[in-house]
């Protein structure tokens, strides 16, 4: 089956580490959590990794409607302070509607590495937009993200693994680590806990605002390379 995002994250994983080693790390407490307890009707899983080039990786999926949705959404944050851009891709299938989401969020102080990523937009331009709703982070996008779907299952699943493979190489062009990076890194991400990111709404109902937070903080973004919260 193509757009099969139960296997998605190994597939993300996969072209990623092909580039830069990943070491995976505790998701506890996120690692299962499910909505609501009793009867639930949303799953979580949570998978982390450590990138060697850049910093933090973080998937989580979600199966809601007895499987009938599914979501994927994976974070790569550059908090060694490398000159890369946030990378979030946000996948979603749901009976014959899927969506795939690459987004990226350039919060260098002097400009990030970007070419083999504006390589995997030239090659998957085409493929049919997705209306999404307004958001404030919409503007603040790079220009080579992609925001598509459509029925061409496959095609979205390459532009979803290319994107990875792409982002680890751009990764080995990017090894010079810069305080100013991280500060404005910091402020990017200060603004998703404050002003809402795509799975707020979601994660308040499931842990809490406070709750809620603290897993963005410490999990889907952080910072902060220091495995302070998490157990390795």
């Amino acid at each position: 089956m193509d757009f099969d995002l139960n296997a998605l994250p190994a597939l993300l994983q996969t072209a990623l580490d092909a580039k830069t080693p990943l070491t995976e790390r505790s998701a506890a407490p996120y690692a299962q959590m499910r909505y609501p307890r009793l009867l639930p009707l949303m799953r979580f899983s949570s998978r982390r990794w450590r990138a060697e080039a850049f910093g933090s990786v973080f998937c989580l999926s979600t199966r809601a409607m007895g499987g009938r949705m599914q979501l994927c959404t994976f974070v790569c944050t550059p908090n060694l302070g490398t000159d890369l851009p946030v990378l979030l891709i946000d996948a979603m299938r749901f009976g014959q509607k899927r969506a795939a989401f690459v987004e990226y969020y350039d919060c260098t102080a002097h400009g990030a590495v970007c070419g083999p990523m504006q390589a995997v937009f030239a090659r998957f331009r085409d493929l049919p937009d997705y209306a999404e709703k307004p958001a404030w982070y919409i503007a603040s996008r790079a220009p080579y993200s992609l925001i598509k779907g459509g029925a061409d299952g496959a095609r979205l699943e390459a532009m979803l693994r290319e994107t990875a493979a792409a982002y680890g190489e751009a990764a080995l062009s990017a090894q010079a680590r810069r305080p100013e990076n991280l500060a404005g890194l910091a402020r990017f991400a200060e603004r998703m806990v404050r002003e809402g990111n795509p799975s707020s709404a979601t994660m308040s109902r499931v842990l809490g605002r406070a709750g809620a937070e603290t897993f963005f903080r410490t999990a889907v973004m952080p910072v902060s390379d220091r495995e302070s919260f998490f157990q390795i």
